[in-house]
């Protein structure tokens, strides 16, 4: 990946005992994140993907699982305050790099709303890792069982805007989005287009074939903002 450290931002984590004080700083290549209107600079972590040595990571997975806070920034991003809160979830990795003799070491945290999904049910809103209007309408399509068509993104994505129920959420590495709304609400949005015939449907009954989309796909627009050149 040609430039992709441009898309890279930090994690600092910082703890003062009585007799030390431990203080460090890694790599993030990816955050997804709700900022909080108070305090100030504050953020609700859902995803952090951080990359170090064997010592660091252990110390991040502790800090983790002690629901402690990180300082994190990154490209357009000014350095905030965030926590995964209790019960998040760790995975841990190798990274073989062939200029180094020992691999690295990689870690994603995710938040428990965000791997149970229980942050829409709960909520109201739906928190999405990727903008793409294709992503966003299957997604919401899936997680709240409406009936729809993959070439009615567009329909949604409008109606998104026009009720004001998109916001960008706190992204380094990706672009997320929160949506706004419940099953009901989409569901007299569709009611409407039906009727009005903004949106069409098929004829002939059958399977509909939506894309699939890889996480290579969801972050690539990301990627190349990032620097103008961080193409996978």
């Amino acid at each position: 990946m040609t430039n992709a450290h441009l898309r890279f931002g930090w994690l600092t984590y910082v703890k003062n005992t009585e007799k030390t004080t431990t203080s460090i700083k890694l790599h993030l290549d990816r955050f997804i994140g709700e900022l909080l209107p108070d305090p100030p600079r504050q953020a609700k972590a859902h995803l952090i993907s951080v990359v170090g040595g064997d010592t660091q990571i252990s110390a991040i997975s502790a800090a983790i699982s002690m629901g402690d806070r990180f300082m994190i920034e990154g490209p357009e991003v000014p350095p905030t305050r965030a926590c995964l809160e209790r019960n998040a979830q760790c995975f841990k990795g190798s990274l073989q790099l062939r200029e180094r003799k020992k691999p690295l070491r990689h870690l994603i945290g995710i938040s428990e709303e965000f791997a149970s999904g229980s942050l829409s049910a709960n909520s109201g809103k739906t928190l999405l890792g990727a903008s793409d209007k294709q992503f966003v309408w299957a997604s919401i399509a899936h997680i709240y069982g409406i009936p729809g068509m993959p070439e009615w993104a567009d329909w949604f994505a409008g109606e998104l805007a026009t009720h004001r129920a998109v916001g960008n959420a706190l992204g380094i590495g990706c672009d997320p989005v929160i949506v706004k709304g419940t099953k009901e609400e989409f569901l007299d949005w569709l009611s409407w287009a039906v009727e009005s015939g903004a949106v069409s449907i098929p004829a002939e009954s059958g399977s509909i074939h939506w894309q699939s989309l890889s996480f290579r796909d969801l972050f690539r627009t990301a990627n190349q903002v990032a620097g103008d050149g961080g193409s996978c």
